[in-house]
């Protein structure tokens, strides 16, 4: 089963977007996140993928309700955690979720990582990154010179094929 590691950029206010755009830019954040993400599948919610140029070296895996109605070269659209976690690993042994809201709430407890860009913004967005929980522990703290990338773990992550439907 590969290693699903969730990355996101977010805000002190918990914001990650206003489901159109994101509200912020940093140069350094876009590169470490290009660098982390390219040469593995990326998981990814239908409308933050219509949304979103693709990132170069990767493939997505499109969450979507309705996967038989879309088709896309190098892409896969699926319908659910198990099915994406199985398209993840007929390509690598590391995929990475990045977004929307609905996606990272649905892949966090099957997560074994997450990569949390904080950035200094107090933006206030419709679209916010979910609570952790209690099973998430700080690994690693990775400083730049605007932000920090707090990198957790997931001390009991779920079993991708015990996830509903």
């Amino acid at each position: 089963m590969p290693e699903l590691r969730l990355i996101a950029g977010v805000a002190r206010t918990g914001a990650i977007g206003d489901g159109e755009t994101i509200p912020w830019h940093y140069d350094e954040d876009e590169r470490q996140y290009k660098d982390r993400v390219a040469g593995h599948p990326v998981v990814v919610g239908r409308k933050t993928h219509e949304g979103m140029s693709r990132i170069r070296g990767t493939r997505p895996v499109v969450v979507t309700g309705s996967p038989d109605e879309y088709q896309e070269a190098d892409a896969t659209f699926v319908s659910s955690v198990e099915a994406a976690v199985e398209a993840v690993a007929e390509h690598d042994d590391t995929g990475w979720v990045i977004g929307g809201q609905s996606i990272y709430a649905m892949f966090l407890p099957y997560a074994d990582r997450a990569f949390v860009s904080e950035l200094p913004e107090r933006t206030v967005a419709s679209r916010v990154f979910p609570y952790l929980g209690t099973n998430w522990s700080v690994t690693e703290r990775h400083e730049y010179d605007t932000f920090d990338i707090i990198e957790y773990a997931n001390e009991a992550p779920l079993d991708p094929s015990e996830a509903p439907g």
